[in-house]
């Protein structure tokens, strides 16, 4: 039953964790130029990265959790690498680029730059190509360690058979 609640409890707060890092990423930078109007609308869509964890969790944190601890190494650090791995890995092998011909554009923090230029990544699309990456990889590493953290507060040490000293015997 411990076990069940305390996967229960990890889950909850590995995915409850989410629209938190979003916010911190985005809005903290929106809220230290001014922007209010584009900070509205970060926190309105910071659902979604909660959303997108649940399949995370339930298929690749929990079984790997699961297994660390049949074979006693479940540990804050490969459990938070794993998590950064798994939520970096699907945008990770998307790559920078496009098709032959195809060209994008966007704004690199304030400044109007070319991503892709006839299917080619420029420097600015490959720098934002890194930064996607190491956004979603944060995004797992954070959940997978607050997983840890309250998987081991609520499994916490197991004091059942540990005798009650007699009274005043201390």
């Amino acid at each position: 039953m411990r076990k069940i609640n305390a996967i229960m409890l990890s889950s909850f707060g590995a995915i409850a964790v989410q629209p938190l890092v979003f916010l911190c990423w985005l809005g903290i930078p929106m809220l230290l130029s001014g922007e209010t109007a584009a900070l509205r609308d970060a926190v309105r869509y910071s659902f979604l990265p909660a959303v997108f964890a649940v399949p995370f969790v339930l298929f690749i944190g929990i079984p790997v959790t699961l297994v660390l601890v049949h074979y006693g190494k479940l540990r804050w650090w490969p459990l938070g690498m794993i998590g950064f791995v798994a939520a970096a890995l699907p945008i990770a092998l998307s790559g920078p680029g496009g098709g032959a011909g195809h060209s994008s554009g966007g704004n690199w923090h304030g400044k109007p730059v070319d991503f892709i230029v006839n299917g080619e990544p420029s420097l600015y699309g490959w720098l934002n190509y890194l930064e996607s990456t190491c956004f979603f990889g944060l995004h797992g590493l954070v959940g997978a360690t607050v997983f840890y953290v309250l998987w081991r507060h609520t499994m916490g040490p197991n004091n059942s058979f540990k005798p009650n000293p007699l009274r005043g015997s201390a």
